[in-house]
């Protein structure tokens, strides 16, 4: 019987069933409700103390941070701006790109299918030895087309079926697929290492939407971490959370590994599954702790972003412990751009008053 599904699977993927690809558009959504207030004051002073510095001292335009802790979120800020042409500011319900923390979505409603026995992680792609498994730890060019084994076997919509059987249960409910409104509240991406500048056009792909297509709030991706850590029974079975982060393979850097639809990075004698996302004008940096029931979740609109230097920050801050808040580097630092600044524009004026002295002699 799944032999049989697994090849009418892969007759769909050869069809194209991902055609017909539809996008929404993201709207506010009700506010949150304060965290729990499980962070001692003078331990939420210091994050916000160190977020504020990091958000000065590296150029970056918009961040924002959430920490879950024994499953819950305990705290959700927005620092800077979404926009440098506006300056609004970036706040909970804020939308980033998040690039391919996407692949963890993707890979829950694989993991839903295999649970209704709608396909099996074993089965096969058409007449080769890739299978789903397989995919599931693989690059983009790949990973896309889980969005049409995804179709084939629920036959639905991959959009449809993510609305409903993903986004839905898990209370994502400002996470979207689509472009983002330009006037809904939507952080642009901002390119460049040393002199950041707005992007002309907001990264999206609708070919890519199964590996990186989702934009999302800082409270979105939160609640979609707590649900991981907490192995909430809405989206998986317990089981099924624990393959998910399982080590598959082998990373190509020392120290990294594959899980389906993670990355695992070696902490000790454990594996912390996470993604780390640098694309066009945005940064992020989610990772978990299985043991402990805490995630951290870092999003940016900017590509200066030290998003595992910020992460360890966090980490001291919740240890109790002292920090040592990261340093720019030189070509970073505001202090040097406004002094290169200053003296490239002094140096233009003054060969811009020599060439005119000089026009002005007699030959």
């Amino acid at each position: 019987m799944r032999s049989r599904q697994g090849a009418k699977l892969l007759t769909m993927l050869a069809l194209g069933a991902t055609s017909g690809i539809w996008s929404a558009h993201a709207q506010e959504g009700a506010p949150l409700a304060d965290p729990l207030p499980q962070l001692t004051p003078d331990r939420v002073y210091a994050l916000d103390l160190s977020m504020e510095s990091i958000l000065q001292n590296f150029g970056i335009p918009g961040l924002a941070i959430g920490i879950v802790e024994n499953g819950e979120a305990v705290y959700i800020r927005g620092f800077g701006v979404r926009d440098t042409m506006t300056d609004e500011p970036v706040n909970a319900h804020t939308l980033f790109h998040v690039a391919s923390i996407t692949k963890t979505l993707t890979a829950t409603a694989v993991m839903q299918l295999a649970e209704r026995g709608e396909l099996g992680l074993g089965d096969s792609i058409a007449d080769s030895p890739v299978t789903v498994m397989q995919l599931l730890t693989s690059e983009d060019a790949a990973f896309n087309a889980l969005g049409a084994i995804i179709e084939a076997a629920s036959r639905q919509k991959y959009l449809q079926y993510m609305q409903s059987h993903v986004l839905k249960p898990a209370g994502m409910v400002e996470s979207t697929f689509g472009i983002p409104l330009v006037n809904v509240n939507v952080a642009w991406p901002h390119v460049g290492r040393v002199f950041v500048r707005r992007a002309a056009r907001y990264p999206w792909d609708e070919a890519s939407l199964p590996s990186t297509g989702l934009s999302a709030s800082i409270a979105d991706i939160t609640r979609w971490a707590a649900l991981h850590v907490s192995r909430d029974p809405s989206l998986l079975e317990t089981a099924s959370y624990e393959t998910m982060i399982e080590h598959q393979r082998d990373g190509e850097r020392e120290g990294t590994a594959a899980a389906l639809g993670w990355q695992l990075e070696r902490r000790d004698d454990d594996w912390l599954p996470h993604h780390a996302v640098r694309t066009h004008g945005f940064s992020a940096l989610l990772t978990l702790y299985p043991k402990q029931r805490r995630a951290i979740v870092i999003l940016s609109n900017g590509e200066t972003t030290p998003g595992r230097e910020i992460r360890g920050v966090i980490e001291s801050v919740l240890a109790g412990q002292d920090y040592v808040a990261p340093k720019p580097s030189l070509l970073l630092r505001r202090d040097f751009q406004w002094a290169f600044g200053g003296l490239l524009g002094m140096s233009l004026l003054l060969l811009a008053v020599t060439v005119h002295y000089r026009r002005r002699q007699p030959a």
